[in-house]
């Protein structure tokens, strides 16, 4: 068992150095950039850039020391990455400790963010619309109120599109 923990601290401590080089560090930043721009915490995106560079499953608490995070957010980030389906689990035989590597298909990624997140809040958000649109039916509400709450039916048509594409 000690040549298992000597060897992970020897490439965490790799890792970091090479994560940590000014070089590598422009590597981490598209990542970064991007869970910015999506309104994604940065640390997200610096996780799964350290997940993506390091080319093997690491645990949360390497993920920590490598960022020089808390092991709680370290937790927390990984914890948003796998119910987003960028991540997956990975059991070694022998460890008890959970280990994280990248979802390394885009595709499923995509998919498991649109199923998982946007479409079920599509669905309700559609769903309240409709329903308030219908109470405003025969009212003397305001008709462009109500007009344009019927327009987002064609939103949800074109949603519906292309997510059926997306799905593919």
């Amino acid at each position: 068992m000690p040549c298992i923990i000597r060897i992970t601290v020897i490439t965490v401590i790799t890792l970091i150095m090479e994560i940590n080089s000014d070089s590598n560090r422009c590597y981490l930043m598209p990542w970064v950039e991007l869970a910015d721009s999506i309104g994604v915490p940065r640390s997200i995106g610096q996780l799964y850039g350290v997940l993506f560079m390091a080319g093997r499953a690491m645990s949360a608490q390497e993920c920590a020391d490598v960022l020089k995070i808390s092991r709680s957010s370290a937790g927390q980030g990984l914890k948003v990455l796998k119910e987003y389906g960028a991540i997956k689990s990975v059991f070694e035989l022998g460890e008890r400790c959970e280990r994280y590597a990248i979802e390394p298909d885009l595709g499923v990624l995509i998919q498991s963010v649109l199923r998982g997140k946007l479409a079920p809040a599509f669905d309700m958000f559609f769903s309240k619309m409709n329903a308030i649109g219908d109470s405003m039916e025969g009212s003397d509400s305001s008709g462009v109120l109500l007009s344009r709450i019927r327009k987002l039916e064609r939103w949800k048509c074109k949603f519906s599109e292309a997510q059926e594409w997306l799905m593919r």
